[in-house]
């Protein structure tokens, strides 16, 4: 369902000027506007000067949709997984012109339509194909193959260093979507840079086309997304071992660790209190809660809580163990055939078009309020994210249900955002969203406490295998090599002792701070230096308590990169700036070598500007994105990373105010506080 596309290229935008004449000729009205609610395949046969026939191939899913637009196969016809066709009003003008389109190809003698029932990712090189009468039809076709997985967003210029992580207020940040690309002409270049080595000719072919030019186009590739998959592997190797080369001639600087005391009266950025449900907003609740599976799936997570909650929130050694956890222990064999025998199991092939890449934003948008999440509720896909994980409870809440005293305060396909009380924000999330690989296959078992069991099969021969609860927290993983050596990275089913801070080092943030000229041997040994306060207490602590407790994660250093920006609102890692993470990301490879087991926190941090609940979950949105940078263009197994946002919550620099400094994302090394 997810399958993100480059809508909007400079050569299409500058074509978007000639729709009038030939298109509405033919019974088909439509404005630049308007053409931003439709994939490529419909824009370009709408803007084609071939005419409306060009439309022939789609007539049948064109006429499905034009009598009933909510139908799963639509979104092959509209924006990338409804990521802007989100109200009743765009969905109504994408319906109207679909009618329009389909009484056109009626009254054409030779619209046969004969292609209807072929999928129309296939079928869109057929229209991308050099034939085009002109030089920008072909670079748009060209182009909108080449980039067919990088979303639209990222061709949006970068913003001043002085904008904020926010949007005006919380009912604009769920119902505005970020306004749509209809045609501005935009400077790919700087984008395209990072890959240029590869695009070789295409890359002057825009850069002539920007100067007004007209180039000359070579034929689009043809094979259709077999050879766009096999060209963007090898685009992405190409730029990984140029990435590498540089990284290798530059490293010759050693790191600077910094080392600071944490002020005992820290400023803190305001949280928000949640807004109360007027009878309307409440009657909608009650009404979803009478469907007997989402109020199974809401008493299960309620269950789930209430265990363990008056106890203190890093101590877990007492909690009862899930379905899941228990399958893990040997010393019951019988176990898992009477439990396995009642877990609802799912299995399925990852495919390209299901992984998300750290080019890509997300799809989804977060809402804030009830209004907005009722609003986007019936437009969301049948398989969502959460769903697909296993997660349904997850996935059945809405804005301002309270879960065992916690309240929803915000919500997407992706991740919640609870108020556990008094302003104490903590984010649910699929542990397991970094780890799909194309070829990989995942089976799902899940249980009637909610907990799931992920096995991740490799094309390989390794496989993942990963225990959560039932918000998706990894409670136990480990990869198992294709000799059947099993390799234990994560055990939250362990007893761990409480915390004593009194025993603890007085706080202090321990940054060493890793800049592209930075020797990843140096880095190393000052990095063994700065963990000898977590070494010498000679205890462990589980990952629960390493995320949850900051007096715990300052034991041990940030691995800091030179600041990576990011767009306003936006997640996704721009190519430009994947240059910033490569002794980084040296320095981990180097670290796994010595030990497969090595853990590395992910964190994504804000500035205090902005609603509380939307920088939390915009933060860990950024930090996934690094992470899956680290995995894209470094050897770093994704298993081996954990993610956590932490939103406003720990400023870098102490100000309420705008602060860049403070828009950060960090990586620590915590295995030293979980063996």
């Amino acid at each position: 369902m997810t399958r993100p596309r480059l809508y909007t290229t400079t050569a299409l935008s500058l074509g978007l000027a000639s729709l009038s004449g030939a298109v509405a000729a033919q019974g088909v009205e439509v404005t630049a506007e308007d053409l931003g609610l439709f994939s490529p395949t419909i824009q370009q046969c709408l803007t084609s000067e071939l005419g409306i026939q060009s439309c022939a191939p789609f007539q049948e899913v064109i006429t499905r949709c034009a009598a009933d637009i909510t139908q799963e196969d639509c979104v092959l016809l509209l924006e990338d997984d409804a990521a802007r066709v989100v109200d009743a009003e765009q969905l109504g003008r994408a319906q109207e012109i679909l009618q329009q389109i389909d009484d056109a190809l009626h009254d054409m003698p030779d619209a046969t339509g004969s292609e209807g029932d072929q999928d129309l990712s296939e079928a869109a090189p057929a229209l991308d194909a050099p034939e085009a009468e002109t030089p920008l039809e072909g670079l748009a076709g060209a182009l909108g193959e080449l980039f067919s997985d990088t979303p639209e967003e990222e061709t949006e210029p970068l913003p001043d260093a002085s904008e904020e992580d926010q949007l005006p207020d919380a009912p604009e940040i769920s119902d505005e979507p970020p306004e749509a690309d209809t045609g501005d002409d935009q400077d790919l270049t700087d984008s395209a840079e990072p890959q240029q080595d590869a695009l070789g000719a295409l890359g002057q072919m825009l850069e002539t086309l920007q100067r007004g030019e007209v180039p000359e186009i070579e034929d689009a590739p043809e094979g259709g997304d077999a050879n766009i998959a096999q060209l963007e592997a090898e685009q992405l190797e190409a730029e990984r071992q140029r990435l590498r080369a540089e990284a290798e001639e530059m490293a010759e600087e050693a790191p600077e660790l910094i080392v600071e005391d944490i002020p005992e009266e820290e400023v803190v950025a305001p949280v928000e209190a949640p807004r109360a449900l007027d009878t309307d907003q409440q009657a909608a609740i009650e009404q979803l809660m009478q469907s007997p599976e989402i109020s199974s799936a809401i008493g299960v997570l309620g269950a789930m809580l209430g265990v363990g909650a008056e106890q203190d929130a890093s101590d877990v050694a007492d909690e009862p163990r899930t379905l899941a956890e228990r399958l893990s222990d040997p010393e019951d064999p019988e176990l898992e055939e009477s439990v396995t025998e009642g877990a609802e199991i799912t299995e399925e092939a990852i495919t390209r078009d299901q992984i998300r890449t750290s080019r890509d934003d997300f799809a989804s948008r977060l809402a804030l309020d009830f209004d907005a999440d009722a609003q986007a509720r019936p437009e969301r896909s049948n398989r969502r994210d959460l769903e697909r994980a296993g997660l349904a409870a997850l996935s059945a809440l809405a804005v301002g249900m309270v879960i065992n005293q916690n309240r929803v305060v915000a919500r997407s396909d992706e991740r919640v955002v609870v108020d556990r009380g008094d302003g104490d924000l903590a984010l649910w999330r699929d542990d397991d969203s970094i780890l799909p690989q194309d070829g990989s296959t995942r089976r799902i078992e899940r249980f009637d406490d909610g907990s799931t069991r992920t096995r991740w099969q490799r094309a390989d021969g390794t496989e993942t295998i990963t225990i959560r609860d039932a918000t998706g927290r990894v409670l136990r993983r480990e990869r198992v090599l294709a000799d059947g050596t099993v390799v234990i990275l994560l055990d939250d089913t362990r007893a761990s002792e409480a915390i004593d801070v009194s025993i603890l080092p007085p706080p202090r943030t321990r940054e060493l701070r890793i800049t592209p000229r930075t020797d990843p041997e140096l880095a190393i040994a000052l990095l063994r230096e700065a963990e000898a306060d977590a070494r010498a207490l000679d205890r462990r602590f589980s990952l629960r308590q390493v995320r949850e407790e900051r007096v715990v994660r300052e034991l041990v250093p940030l691995l800091s990169p030179d600041p990576i920006t990011f767009e306003t609102n936006r997640a996704n890692v721009r190519p430009e700036e994947a240059s910033k993470l490569l002794q980084v990301g040296r320095l981990m490879e180097r670290l796994l070598a010595s030990d497969p087991r090595e853990i590395f926190l992910i964190e994504g941090h804000t500035d205090a500007t902005g609603p509380a609940a939307f920088n939390l979950a915009l933060s860990d949105r950024r930090a996934e994105s690094v992470a899956l940078a680290l995995t894209e263009f470094f050897d770093i197994p994704p298993e081996n990373l954990v993610v956590q946002g932490y939103g406003k919550r720990y400023l870098r620099i102490p100000t309420l105010a705008a602060e860049e400094r403070n828009r950060r994302v960090a990586i620590r090394r915590v295995t030293p506080l979980l063996q």
